[in-house]
């Protein structure tokens, strides 16, 4: 699981250097969602980097207007 959470951090681009607190915290939501995937049978270490990819912009730029109002 370490190698698939630090692939979305680095394909997301969050660097540690900047805020050990903040990393500290979304590292912890991300291993949270990632294992709820992976215990829904989701194993693809591929396709779980680019759902932690789609959470983390969940997180950080909010929900894509695209799929709102429906």
């Amino acid at each position: 699981m370490d190698n698939i959470v630090d692939g979305v951090m680095n394909s997301y681009g969050i660097e540690l250097v900047q805020d050990i607190q903040r990393h500290n915290e979304v590292n912890a939501k991300l291993r949270k969602y990632l294992a709820t995937l992976s215990s829904a049978g989701q194993r693809d270490a591929d396709q779980l980097i680019e759902y932690g990819v789609a959470y983390l912009r969940g997180l950080h730029e909010g929900p894509d207007s695209r799929y709102t109002g429906c």
